[in-house]
């Protein structure tokens, strides 16, 4: 029997009208993360298998639902890196249009290694509607700290706002923000650095990494960094390490400072610091300063665990000029080193 046009075409209108349907209940799916505070880590190049694969373990959703949406849309190919916050998301379309486009509503933030907490007060109060005063605030506040779930006697949270790409809603607040920075971090540690092998406190170990992270430029090298101050540690010697002198100038000195490096006026502004009594200068205190002088990246937290194992044992370094730092064993290399610094070679052999 042949079918009629006109029956044909309301079976294929049937079909076409079912299929919306069908895609439309999909997408009007609710998302229910177990973890209210849940921040969705998507990595340069993830694709929609990846993101359906973290929300499948992380009981949000149906991850085969949501591969579905994404296939329907025709978003798989626009997945957008980043850290993003589920606040406010309730539903599967919800979530395809949060990862593959900035909403009007939301704002995308870096917050880069080496940076302390007044350099991402400053640069979120530019991007977000929230006041740097109260961030900082915020960072020195005991009971909020203990609030975080970071049981540590630690004097701020200077090193626990953990550097990384977020997508973050505009109508945050300081709280807001700071919750998502210190549960990033704590994912990081419990999943990258808890299990290895090391005889110092977190504390200790993410001071450590912090002035790693303020001395290399060149990520190589933060190993053998590591090793220098882990040799000066056990042989009693005071760190001298210059990050943690700079860490408590006030901002005209530090702007100075960096605006005429390498001038007799910078070399004036660090010898009035480096001579100030206060619990981060390592000039004068032994041992590691009493906390972070900045927030490190994942590179320098694993060197300070792991510092190099190298033939020689190093106690001194100093920047080549190019990047690079030269390291020696003995205080009179060092000096020699300084020297042809000084007279313009790049590298001591």
């Amino acid at each position: 029997m042949t079918l009629k046009p006109k029956t044909i075409v309301l079976f294929i209108l049937l079909i076409l009208f079912g299929t919306i349907l069908f895609y439309s209940n999909i997408l009007q799916y609710p998302i229910n993360c177990k973890d209210d505070d849940f921040v969705l880590n998507i990595p340069e190049n993830a694709t929609a298998d990846y993101v359906c694969n973290v929300l499948d373990s992380s009981s949000c959703i149906n991850g085969s639902l949501f591969k579905i949406a994404m296939y329907a849309t025709f978003s798989e190919r626009k997945v957008k890196p980043g850290l993003y916050s589920l606040k406010g998301i309730r539903t599967i379309r919800d979530l395809v249009i949060l990862i593959t486009s900035i909403s009007n509503d939301r704002k995308r933030v870096t917050i880069y290694e080496g940076s302390n907490f007044r350099d991402i007060a400053k640069m979120l109060e530019s991007q977000l509607n929230i006041s740097s005063d109260r961030f900082i605030s915020l960072c020195y506040d005991k009971n909020f700290i203990k609030s975080l779930g970071i049981d540590l006697d630690i004097p701020s949270l200077e090193g626990f706002l953990y550097p990384d790409t977020y997508v973050l809603l505009k109508t945050y607040n300081e709280k807001d923000v700071i919750k998502i920075l210190t549960k990033r971090f704590m994912d990081i540690y419990n999943k990258e650095i808890y299990q290895m092998d090391s005889n110092m406190s977190i504390l200790e170990i993410m001071s450590l990494a912090s002035i790693i992270q303020g001395e290399a430029m060149i990520v190589e090298e933060m190993p053998i960094i590591s090793s220098v101050y882990h040799n000066r540690l056990k042989r009693k010697m005071k760190l001298e390490a210059d990050p943690t002198v700079l860490y408590f100038m006030n901002l005209e000195d530090l702007e100075n400072f960096k605006k005429h490096s390498g001038t007799k006026k910078s070399t004036r502004i660090f010898k009035k610091y480096k001579k100030m009594k206060n619990p981060y200068n390592t000039y004068l205190n032994y041992g590691l300063p009493s906390g972070p002088i900045n927030n490190p990246g994942l590179e320098a937290i694993k060197s300070a665990i792991n510092p190099a194992q190298t033939e020689k044992k190093y106690y001194y370094f100093v920047a080549d000029g190019s990047g690079g730092h030269i390291f020696t064993t003995t205080l009179k290399e060092h000096k020699i080193a300084i020297r042809k610094i000084r007279n313009g070679y790049k590298k001591f052999k």
